[in-house]
Order: structure tokens, then C-alpha cells, then sequence
């Protein structure tokens, strides 16, 4: 299955760079879309992504997660106004025969401003790792569609490395058959990461210049 990624579009940021990539690629059988996809909570410029993708790739399924810039309003603006994104939010759905689970994922440390405005942030995570555990183990082979990273392979060199990923599900999933697809991270040194049936892809737009395609 051809499967086009990608994240961090901050549309309108990087959204001339979104044109000019999906202008030249092929119809892809599916559209995994890994947050950060509006600058700054702005609703409203995700219809000059959604205009682009349904002119060129008019009738395949979207799925969509939400990033840090997607604030709680946005995310209902979103849902309410792009009912044909799949969009998903700690759910779970299956297209065409592929289990995918959607989160703005894990942190196993809470940015300052994190611990500071979002009340049990911490317990949050915790919650939302035991969750992405469970679902993963009862379903092989399939994608985990997440804004943060998973482990430190495919993020950019920081200080405080975990405040962009979480090393302890990367822990908890190594050993399991699944394809992780994320973003986040604009500047990683490596957008991929394979270990027998694990992968990881970081499908950052500002680090690829392009959408992203993978044959799964």
C-alpha cells in the first residue's frame, strides 16, 4: 500500500511547500496527516490544505491527528468543519484493512509551559502510554499515528531530548510489529528508524521539503 505522510505544516507557514509536493506526487491509497498541521491554533488556514488535497487526491481517506498547536477549540473547529478527515484524538480506526491508532502521543517530560498550564499533564501521558500499549499488542502490524516522537532515533539534538519524545514507550513497543509515523521534530539528523518488524518515520515537512511516501 502507498501511504503519503506528513506533519508540521503550520499551514500557512509551510503550505507553499505542501503545494509544490503534492502537485508532483502520484495518488497516494491513503493520507496520514501527524499534527502540528495549523500555526498557532488557526483553524481556519487548514482549509488551504484541505483545498490542495482534495484537488489532487479527491477520493482517498484522510486520517489526521492534532499537535501541540492544535488548541482544544481548534481541535473542535476542525473536527466540525473537515467532517472527511478521519480525525483522531487517543481513537482508534481501520482503512482499508490497516489498524491505525491516532494521539498527539507521549512526552516522558512535560515542557515547563506543559506543567504549568495543563493541570495532571503528567498523568496524562502516563494514561495515554498505558492505552497506546494496550492497543498496539492486540494489534499487529499496525500504525501508531502520533504528533510527539517515539524514542530518541528520529529527534532533533536538544538539551532535553525528552521533552520531544518518550524513550519509555519506545521501550514498551520495540519488540512489537508496528509502524510508528510521527512528526515534531523539524531538524532530526535521521527521519527513520528499523529494527526487524519496528519502524519509525518522522514525516516532518520542514525536514523532508516534501510529503512523504511509504510503501507499506
Amino acid at each position: 500500500m502507498l501511504i503519503a505522510a506528513s506533519a508540521d505544516i503550520h499551514s500557512p507557514k509551510y503550505i507553499r511547500l505542501f503545494i509544490d509536493s503534492i502537485r508532483n506526487l502520484p495518488v497516494p491509497d491513503l493520507f496520514l496527516l501527524a499534527g502540528d498541521l495549523v500555526l498557532r491554533g488557526a483553524a481556519g488556514a487548514f482549509d488551504l490544505i484541505h483545498e490542495e488535497v482534495r484537488q489532487n487526491w479527491e477520493d482517498i481517506p484522510v486520517v489526521a491527528v492534532f499537535g501541540n498547536e492544535e488548541f482544544e477549540n481548534t481541535k473542535r473547529k476542525l473536527k466540525r468543519e473537515f467532517p472527511d478527515v478521519i480525525w483522531l484524538d487517543d481513537e482508534q480506526v481501520q482503512v482499508k484493512g490497516i489498524d491505525i491508532f491516532g494521539t498527539t502521543g507521549v512526552l516522558d517530560e512535560p515542557t515547563a509551559w506543559q506543567s504549568k498550564n495543563v493541570p495532571g499533564i503528567t498523568k496524562v501521558y502516563e494514561n495515554r502510554l498505558e492505552t497506546i500499549e494496550a492497543f498496539v499488542s492486540k494489534h499487529p502490524n499496525c500504525i501508531l499515528l502520533t504528533h510527539y516522537a517515539v524514542g530518541t532515533y528520529t529527534i532533533d539534538p536538544v538539551p532535553n531530548p525528552l521533552q520531544l519524545t518518550s524513550e519509555k514507550l519506545f521501550q514498551k513497543l520495540k519488540s512489537l510489529p508496528l509502524t510508528v509515523i510521527h512528526g515534531h521534530c523539524h531538524y532530526a539528523p535521521q527521519w527513520m528508524y528499523t529494527e526487524e518488524n519496528f519502524n519509525i518515520y518522522n514525516v516532518a515537512l520542514p525536514l523532508h521539503n516534501a510529503i512523504v511516501l511509504l510503501n507499506l
